[in-house]
């Protein structure tokens, strides 16, 4: 119960609507077992009395009212329960979104996409037994065995400890039985489900690589083998509930009977009237529609702990990088230092070793250095994506780490490698800079760029898919270049913005880039030189270090520098 307890807390915002979904269970309980014991009485008592005068109305009203009341209560609940479930469920996602969003990239890249997926959807869903089938049916349960009890105890208190005994055999040991037996199958379905969704969307993503290498039957087959794990434990999860719904339709006989032998002997003597007994049966026969759905919910149990155990591996990690509730604005707007950083994605590999460099507002620079150099980093380092093991890194004038997260946000404007476009228009892409901006400004920037005109005549509707996939390369690059281009930041920070390109529209582009950025710091990484003669400084790096540094023209001057050899290899493989 405690891995569950966080998830039952979510419940306080709808509690409302989980109590009236409980009154509206109980009530409709209540009114069944009303309905079917009053029946015993009332037909027992009319065929006893056969001509003779018998009120026939009143008990037909309340036949009817329980009848009535049934229908009324067993829609009520429906509607009220599931509605508490899906605004729970709804919560939840919400929940655990929050607590996912904060984490670092490295936290999320160990548990993959399609695992994050399965445990936004299918796991939180799983938790939709907890409320649904548990708490509230066990405590509805727990309330009518009582009441019922003491029904009985009214008229033979042996019926009623009888009764009782039969309830609580089949509301508690039997769904105890359920859930050990139901544990271990529940944790593999849990698992197997997710593996299997996993698989499925491996393949999905990977497919055009599959079909290009024949690789789809290999794939397909994985996919079979999951789906054959995922069916074996729904078919050893269905032999346990039969067994168990054998045993519960075997103690209700049993209470039954039992029953019916004592409260014949109290016939017998006297104490019991014949439609006395057969309404005190039939309400017994009633009351095990309470504990009926218990042991199944019980037995699933199992599935849903190790559905928040899944939740809790990621909801549980502490993000390293943490904002402070409260912090200052940028003295300099613009400016941002490295001062002797060092910091590795893992213990084996250094990405930056003791990295110095500075950069003034309105500066332009370019970082160049082969793959694997370690100019992502200074972008992930900036974005506080992650933190340096040692060295501080400045922003604005102040320490990074001195900004609120909208703050730091705020100062820089940023295009990743590989870029991020979300299916949508063109114009929802776009507007993700700011929500305010108007059609002509960002067709006029699109125009600079070379991308109106690739756009089928739609324009700022053209769909751009998934990931952008009805883009090519090049105009995903200038898709999100534009996207950086207007958010209004003092910082542009753009890893290999034109990457894909012809030389041609690579030209171009760089050109309008600096236009447009001419009142603002530039950081362009790129591994290859482009239009060196228009940036103020180039800083060449290497094996997490920046090696060399200077204005281009002073540096592509010197024939031991390493931009000219840098340089040198563009041309002979035809980058520059």
């Amino acid at each position: 119960m405690k891995l569950l307890w966080p998830y039952i807390r979510q419940m306080r915002a709808h509690l409302g609507w989980v109590l009236l979904g409980a009154l509206l269970a109980l009530v409709t309980l209540l009114a069944s077992i009303g309905l079917l014991t009053l029946s015993g009485w009332f037909i027992t008592a009319t065929a006893l009395a056969g001509a003779a005068s018998f009120n026939f109305y009143t008990p037909g009203a309340g036949v009817r009212g329980f009848a009535i009341l049934r229908t009324a209560g067993r829609y009520g609940e429906r509607l009220a329960s599931h509605e508490a479930t899906f605004r729970l469920i709804a919560r939840l996602r919400v929940w655990v979104y929050q607590r996912i969003e904060p984490l670092q990239p490295a936290q999320l890249q160990k548990t993959g996409s399609a695992q994050l997926l399965n445990r936004l959807v299918a796991d939180i869903a799983a938790l939709d037994n907890l409320y649904l089938r548990v708490l509230s049916p066990t405590l509805v349960a727990l309330v009518v065995a009582l009441l019922v009890a003491a029904f009985l105890a009214l008229y033979a208190p042996i019926v009623a400890l009888i009764c009782f005994a039969g309830l609580s055999l089949a509301g508690i040991l039997i769904p105890s039985v359920g859930y050990l037996f139901g544990r271990r199958p529940g944790r593999d379905q849990a698992q197997a489900q997710a593996e299997l969704r996993t698989r499925l969307v491996t393949l999905v993503q990977g497919m055009a690589d599959l079909r290009i290498y024949g690789g789809m039957n290999l794939a397909r087959d994985s996919v079979a083998e999951a789906e054959t794990g995922l069916l074996d434990t729904q078919r050893r999860m269905g032999l346990i509930s039969a067994a168990i719904n054998a045993v519960m339709t075997a103690v209700a006989g049993l209470t039954m009977i039992l029953a019916l032998l004592f409260a014949a002997g109290l016939l017998a003597a006297g104490v019991l009237q014949p439609a006395q007994l057969a309404m005190l049966l039939f309400c017994v026969l009633a009351a095990f529609e309470a504990v009926m759905p218990l042991p199944l919910a019980y037995q699933y149990l199992g599935k849903t702990c190790e559905a928040a155990q899944r939740l809790d591996q990621v909801v549980n990690r502490q993000a390293p990088s943490v904002f402070p509730a409260s912090g200052i604005e940028p003295p300099q707007p613009g400016r941002l230092s490295f001062s002797n950083v060092s910091f590795s994605y893992t213990t084996a590999r250094t990405a930056l070793d003791g990295v110095d460099l500075s950069i003034e507002p309105g500066e332009k620079v370019v970082v160049l250095g082969h793959s694997g150099s370690g100019k992502s980093s200074l972008i992930s380092l900036l974005s506080r994506f992650w933190d340096p093991q040692c060295g501080e890194i400045s922003l604005g004038g102040a320490p990074i780490h001195s900004y609120t997260e909208a703050t730091l946000r705020a100062q820089m404007s940023v295009m990743s490698q590989p870029v991020q476009l979300f299916a949508g228009t063109v114009r929802d892409n776009l507007q993700l800079a700011d929500a305010g901006l108007e059609d002509g400004e960002l067709e006029s920037l699109l125009g600079e760029l070379d991308l109106l005109d690739g756009l089928s005549g739609q324009g700022l509707d053209y769909q751009v898919g998934e990931g952008g996939a009805r883009l090519s390369g090049g105009q995903r690059k200038r898709l999100a270049l534009a996207r950086a281009l207007l958010r209004p930041a003092p910082l542009l920070l753009l890893d290999e913005p034109t990457e894909g390109l012809d030389p041609q529209t690579e030209a171009k582009v760089v050109e309008r880039l600096l236009d447009r950025a001419k009142n603002r710091t530039l950081l362009l990484i790129t591994h290859h030189a482009i239009a060196l003669e228009r940036f103020d400084r180039v800083l060449v790096m290497d094996s997490g270090r920046v090696i060399e540094e200077g204005a281009p023209d002073r540096l592509l001057a010197d024939p031991d520098s390493r931009l000219v050899a840098l340089t040198r290899w563009d041309q002979s493989t035809g980058l520059a």
